[in-house]
């Protein structure tokens, strides 16, 4: 007659199912994001980049308490050495922002990542999973017919608890914010306005855009300031990045409901399955335990 699996057995096979089983929810949920970006909505990528880095002075000048960058050349060309470490300053920052990875980069990275660990999870919880639930069976027969063990009762009931209730948080909240999201976009628009605080207020006598007066004025004067082809070829692309970054901010805002969505529906589909086929298990033991 075989022995009955250890507690601690029991513990081991449940513990890693666990752990390998919020791998593959995870994974699942990221392919279904990447699918629902690629298929449904479309404008749901997020770039992270934002504007591309302005010209600001190393220090202020002496009458003025303003970092912002300016250059003038009227009479002369008014950079000073200070101003061309600057520049140099602003030409290395602004190679790091263009060599950033962009959206599409980040979610085929993103992509690649959910199949690696799907791919080792799913292995790895299907073995542990069936050992478990053979074990239970085991363990269920053994001893001339008699009931499982206490113990091994606890540690199954625990699992499928814990899964179904987290099953049960992860739909309740996915389902809150895909209704909150159509409701605010399609229903009561009013709720949808942005608040004021996150749109930057412009005080009197301030230049409209800090963070272009400087290539502009670099550029007006480029000549007379003697500055490289090199140099000139960078601020008229900068200009060029800036008005698409600028460009793609504003999408994204208006966007913003189809990153949401996005996010959201994937959590939605997985969380359904993944409570129903953990509660039919409870259910059934709990009829086997009554009758």
């Amino acid at each position: 007659m075989q022995q009955p699996p250890s507690t601690i057995r029991s513990i081991y096979f449940y513990l890693v199912s666990l752990i390998a089983l919020g791998f593959i929810v995870g994974s699942s949920v990221y392919l279904l994001n990447y699918a629902a970006k690629a298929g449904v909505f479309k404008n749901a990528d997020f770039t992270y980049r934002g504007t591309p880095p302005g010209i600001f002075a190393v220090s202020p000048k002496i009458d003025s308490a303003s970092p912002a960058f300016a250059v003038t050349c009227q009479d002369k060309c008014s950079l000073t050495d200070s101003d061309r470490l600057s520049i140099s300053d602003w030409q290395q920052n602004y190679k790091a922002w263009r060599e950033q990875p962009s959206a599409k980069t980040n979610r085929a990275r993103g992509l690649v990542n959910a199949l690696s660990f799907l791919v080792v999870a799913l292995p790895i919880f299907f073995f542990h999973f069936r050992t478990a639930q053979k074990d239970y069976k085991q363990a269920n027969d053994s001893a001339n017919g008699e009931s499982v063990s206490r113990g091994s009762k606890t540690l199954r009931s625990i699992y499928f608890y814990l899964v179904a209730l987290a099953a049960v948080v992860m739909f309740i909240i996915s389902a809150g914010v895909t209704i909150n999201t159509v409701l605010k976009t399609w229903v009561v628009k009013d709720a949808n306005t942005k608040s004021s605080a996150s749109t930057p207020v412009k005080l009197p006598g301030t230049p409209a855009t800090t963070d272009t007066q400087g290539v502009s004025s670099l550029l007006a004067c480029a000549d007379k300031c003697s500055l490289s082809a090199e140099v000139k070829q960078e601020l008229q692309n900068w200009q060029t990045d800036y008005t698409q970054a600028q460009t793609e901010l504003d999408n994204q805002n208006k966007n913003d409901w189809q990153r949401t969505l996005a996010t959201s529906m994937p959590f939605l589909l997985v969380s359904i399955p993944l409570f129903w086929l953990h509660w039919l298990v409870i259910q059934k033991d709990r009829k086997k335990q009554i009758s």
